[in-house]
């Protein structure tokens, strides 16, 4: 999970804990699904990185050999380079169907909207792709429009827990899906270095 990392800590409340508590709950219904063995984590978030400070082992690691990406779109996230280098990181691997009968067109890239955004603000490589949307749930259309209009952060601070928990278990549904139908071959950089600062370049273009 990608995510623009709070650069001032104010009292009150503190966005980086919502987005630890989102990271857990997705784990948590990931986890369920799957089935995976107590104690394995599903996912990979860096919660100790901020900008200026080099890129780890284990996060370049996570960044060449995850198999879903999933980066939270706010206005913070589109101005920093250091989620910039992680969309270019794993959008650059090849990613595969697993069965004959999937589409070739697929992504494993599912942004999934933290906080309002306006779409003529988003670089083209998010533009490209089909944002996620909880779909099949009841009241689904109260549900999405809530979500929509006001990003995962939003719910979160309105204590909107309903939405929240609806939205949350739909994309753990949705990330296990794409892991069960398609391959991202690994592809783990040796440095920031090999990464492009990709939401800027296009801006310049």
């Amino acid at each position: 999970m990608s995510y623009s990392r709070p650069t001032v800590r104010r009292a009150g409340n503190n966005p980086q804990e919502y987005v630890c508590r989102f990271f857990d709950d997705l784990s948590t219904h990931v986890s369920e699904l799957v089935g995976l063995p107590t104690g394995v984590d599903p996912g990979f978030m860096d919660s100790t990185l901020s900008g200026g400070e080099r890129w780890t082992p284990e996060l370049l690691n996570a960044a060449g050999t995850c198999q879903v990406f999933i980066p939270l779109v706010s206005s913070a996230f589109l101005s920093s380079a250091w989620c910039a280098m992680e969309w270019h990181a794993f959008a650059r691997r090849r990613i595969e169907p697993r069965s004959p009968g999937a589409s070739a067109h697929e992504t494993a890239i599912v942004p999934v909207n933290w906080s309002p955004t306006a779409e003529a603000s988003l670089p083209p490589s998010i533009r490209a792709i089909q944002r996620f949307s909880p779909t099949a749930i009841p009241d689904d259309n109260t549900v999405a429009r809530q979500y929509e209009q006001e990003g995962v952060y939003g719910l979160l601070t309105m204590q909107m827990e309903q939405a929240y928990r609806a939205v949350v278990w739909r994309l753990a549904q949705r990330v296990v899906a794409i892991h069960r139908t398609y391959r991202v071959h690994p592809m783990v950089p040796k440095g920031v270095d090999e990464l492009h600062t990709l939401f800027d370049e296009e801006a310049a273009v």
